[in-house]
């Protein structure tokens, strides 16, 4: 008899765990946290399938005397728009592709509209160049194979990135002469340090990723940005 009365104690105890798991209103993975399920990017634009992007990059003729329009132009016809972000202190627009690799991508253009200079490339980003413009083309470390291909003015990378950034990509007096600025690299360095709050490159979930924890963030909405800056 007092087994049997046990097996019911366990019975009435395992209903009960039962319930609360899977009972009414309840989501029997409620306990994870941390989960990007809901964080993702579920209307990246539609784009050309690869061949038809190759070949609009390869009859492009831009203007030769005016290689900064010439590769805005390049990417705006070759890429789709993905977000635009802005700020006090100045604009920047990124693109992006699924169909090409960041290499493919990086030598694609440099071909077609020849920059002014060409960074190394790291494995998941590479820099080119140009008369006030930056090609900033990165492998999106939140969605696979996607490629981000952010076109910035240099009055924006030079007001909001971070330098270290382009640490391992550009020399700092390179830096210094494209941003024209006498030691760009140390005096915005001090100033990521005093504020806490640099850019630190595009990410597609929530548009604008810190290269510290500041207060610099972007929109998750395409056609966003800090508005009111820094």
């Amino acid at each position: 008899m007092k087994d049997f009365a046990g097996i019911i104690v366990v019975g009435i105890i395992a209903i009960v765990l039962l319930f609360n798991v899977f009972g009414p209103d309840k989501n029997p993975l409620r306990g994870m946290t941390g989960s990007n399920v809901e964080d993702t990017y579920n209307e990246l634009p539609d784009e050309p399938d690869r061949s038809e992007i190759i070949n609009t990059i390869d009859q492009f003729n831009g203007d030769s005397n005016d290689t900064s329009s010439s590769i805005e132009e390049l990417i705006q016809r070759a890429f789709p728009l993905l977000d635009t972000v802005q700020s006090d202190n100045g604009v920047s627009k990124i693109y992006m592709t699924r169909e090409l690799t960041l290499p493919e991508v990086a030598d694609q253009l440099s071909d077609q509209v020849q920059p002014q200079e060409i960074s190394e490339r790291q494995s998941d980003k590479q820099v080119l160049v140009y008369p006030e413009t930056f090609v900033i083309i990165q492998e999106s470390s939140e969605e696979p194979g996607l490629v981000t291909i952010e076109l910035a003015g240099d009055q924006f990378v030079r007001n909001n990135y971070s330098p270290s950034f382009f640490d391992g990509l550009l020399a700092y007096y390179i830096l210094d002469e494209v941003l024209d600025v006498d030691d760009w690299f140390k005096k915005r360095r001090n100033t990521c340090r005093q504020t806490n709050d640099c850019y630190g490159g595009y990410g597609v979930f929530g548009g604008l990723k810190s290269n510290n924890s500041g207060s610099f963030r972007g929109s998750s909405n395409r056609g966003g940005g800090p508005g009111t800056g820094k």
